[in-house]
């Protein structure tokens, strides 16, 4: 015989009521948000739409809609600009910039957190003191160097800004990383050396699935960094033909004769890899950064 036990229903727990100056500084800060997207997105907006434009439209009214829609600037910015060119040069220095650099930081960022050497403290004060040098007053040595060693000439210069484009953001990316390293349980590591693994399957097999999200997070800084930079490029490469899209859009928009609608384009075409690159790693990037610092497991 079954006895059924009756249940007792929940009370669910009541909000205290809102005052009334909580709910005025949600809305102000509602009503500034909504203005921080305005001017962030109304400056995308005015640049695609003036891409489309012809000379005639845009001397006519900037904040005008074209008369006439004009795609083909998007393929005259392609074709006749060298766009293409560019686009793949700088394609390719990101790519190889972005795995060297995630290769030094994980390797240093390893090291630093789990080896308890003096050279090692010393890397890392290295990296601390680095952080702190301002980038251009690098730029002529750094150019000179190359120069002397002819590392700038023909295709040279594409590895060349590999490495130290990759180089110049380790320190900073080491500082990013580090508490994710160091967070991680010394006793894994040592439970994986007694099951025989060495330092390298240490380090690719049990260390690197743990660290995911500052992976991702250096990949996309780092990409993003390559691919927006702009001195370097300007300085070191001379062959047009090794342009990258920052040096090939400045040198387009110095160029009277080109409209100013395939300027436009040239420039929309250039934000469009970081834009699909945050669309795709948004979700893992917000992971990366709301992640607790490794793991203590």
């Amino acid at each position: 015989m079954k006895v059924e036990v009756a249940k007792t229903p929940k009370l669910k727990a009541k909000k205290a009521p809102e005052s009334s100056s909580v709910i005025t500084i949600r809305w102000v800060f509602r009503v500034l948000l909504v203005l921080w997207a305005i001017l962030i997105v109304f400056p995308l907006l005015w640049a695609i739409m003036t891409s489309f434009k012809n000379k005639g439209d845009v001397m006519q009214g900037a904040f005008s809609l074209p008369t006439v829609w004009r795609f083909s600037n998007y393929a005259e910015a392609w074709n006749g600009a060298q766009f293409g060119r560019y686009f793949l040069n700088t394609l390719i220095l990101s790519a190889g910039s972005v795995c060297l650099c995630v290769l030094m930081v994980l390797g240093s960022s390893y090291v630093i957190a789990k080896y308890h050497h003096f050279f090692f403290r010393l890397l890392d004060h290295f990296y601390s003191v680095f952080m702190m040098v301002p980038q251009m007053l690098l730029l002529i040595p750094l150019y000179q160097f190359c120069y002397k060693l002819h590392l700038l000439d023909g295709w040279w210069v594409i590895p060349t800004l590999m490495l130290l484009n990759a180089i110049q953001g380790v320190p900073f990316y080491v500082f990013l990383t580090l508490p994710f390293m160091r967070g991680i349980n010394n006793d894994i590591l040592e439970a994986a050396e007694i099951d025989g693994a060495n330092e390298f399957q240490r380090f690719f097999r049990v260390v690197l699935p743990m660290v995911k999200p500052p992976l991702f997070i250096v990949a996309l800084l780092s990409f993003t960094g390559v691919w927006n930079e702009y001195a370097m490029s300007i300085t070191f490469i001379e062959d047009k033909n090794f342009y990258t899209m920052s040096a090939g859009l400045n040198n387009l928009m110095a160029d009277a004769n080109v409209d100013f609608g395939v300027k436009f384009a040239a420039l929309i075409i250039s934000m469009i890899p970081v834009v699909i690159m945050y669309a795709i790693f948004q979700k893992p990037l917000q992971n990366g950064l709301s992640a607790s610092d490794g793991v203590k497991g």
